[in-house]
């Protein structure tokens, strides 16, 4: 009976896309990014040998840029790039709360990306992409296991590219979204007591120790605590 309301109330939520990271795809144009240009396609061999792509790069040297660059300026609303003499380095920042990580954990994360030529993409340090050649106006998707969900943090987090020059054309687009069910009447903080005691909060689960996960496996007993997105009394809950 459970999983069954549980279902119900799923298959008639209307799913939401919400875009931590604009592309034109999505509609919205234009995205701000940090970008540097290098002189060789080996010097981002040497670049990633000093982790350029990490959350905690000095940026002191990096250039204020609007995406998405192209070497064609009719393509894609775009800042030109010099794709035949420069390879190209971007960062893109954008900020998490602790209800945008709940939607991820419930949700499905996307990244999209259109590119020319041999990208790495890389989230807070660790390397999504490496993929050579190019998908011309087209764009690639790669949806996030639950591992890769784990890389997005609260707070700041940066999404980062590097881009290959080539003998031809040059552009590069690529963002980042959550889809997911709302929910809105079910979605909830529980209460804690205006202390905030430990005591009054164990007090409450040993009250209501009925939780299960999403798929409907009951993972929390008496006295235990843990955070993310559960289900309790036929309600979505929000455990912080």
């Amino acid at each position: 009976m459970f999983l069954c309301t549980l279902a119900t109330h799923i298959a008639k939520a209307e799913t939401v896309t919400e875009y931590f990271l604009d592309t034109v795809d999505s509609g919205e144009g234009s995205w701000p990014c940090l970008f540097y240009e290098l002189n060789y396609n080996t010097d981002i061999a040497v670049a990633e040998k000093a982790k350029w792509y990490l959350r905690d790069e000095d940026e002191s040297y990096w250039r204020e840029g609007i995406g998405p660059f192209s070497i064609d300026k009719n393509k894609f609303l775009v800042t030109q790039w010099q794709s035949t003499v420069h390879p190209i380095l971007i960062r893109r920042h954008f900020y998490l709360t602790a209800e945008d990580l709940a939607k991820i954990e419930a949700g499905t994360v996307t990244l999209v990306y259109s590119y020319d030529e041999n990208p790495k993409i890389w989230l807070n340090g660790t390397l999504l992409v490496s993929t050579t050649g190019w998908n011309d106006n087209n764009y690639a998707s790669l949806r996030f296991t639950s591992t890769r969900k784990k890389l997005l943090v609260e707070g700041d987090n940066v999404l980062c590219v590097s881009l290959q020059k080539g003998e031809g054309g040059g552009h590069i687009d690529y963002g980042l979204s959550v889809a997911y069910n709302p929910m809105h009447d079910g979605i909830r903080s529980p209460s804690i007591s205006p202390e905030g005691s430990e005591d009054a909060l164990d007090s409450k689960f040993k009250k209501q120790n009925s939780i299960y996960d999403l798929s409907g496996r009951k993972i929390m007993e008496q006295g235990a605590r843990s955070k993310g997105v559960f289900v309790k009394q036929n309600k979505k809950v929000i455990l912080k």
